[in-house]
């Protein structure tokens, strides 16, 4: 299953983050550990985006959590799918067989 996992940084936390390039590099390290097919930093705005293909959420549950205590605001976690995939994502909400 696909997740596209977003963080809006708030612009006094944003700041502060930009003099601490550690926590920068720990933040992309545990992401990339999940080897993402996406991970996307909007600069104008604050905001991360990483897709990323996991069996579950329990599975990024430690990067979420670093990137909440890094950022100081939870993530939000959509499961997205393509069209191949859209079927199992029905069953995950209970509809189909």
């Amino acid at each position: 299953m696909k997740y596209i996992v977003q963080v809006d940084i708030d612009p006094s936390t944003g700041f502060a983050l930009e003099g601490k390039p550690e926590q920068i590099q720990e933040l992309v390290g545990k992401w990339e550990a999940h080897n993402p097919i996406g991970h996307y930093f909007s600069l104008t705005r604050r905001r991360i985006t990483i897709i990323v293909e996991a069996d579950n959420e329990d599975a990024l549950f430690e990067a979420l959590h670093l990137t909440w205590d890094i950022t100081n605001s939870y993530p939000s976690v959509q499961a997205v799918a393509d069209f191949a995939e859209f079927p199992e994502l029905l069953k995950r909400v209970g509809i189909g067989g």
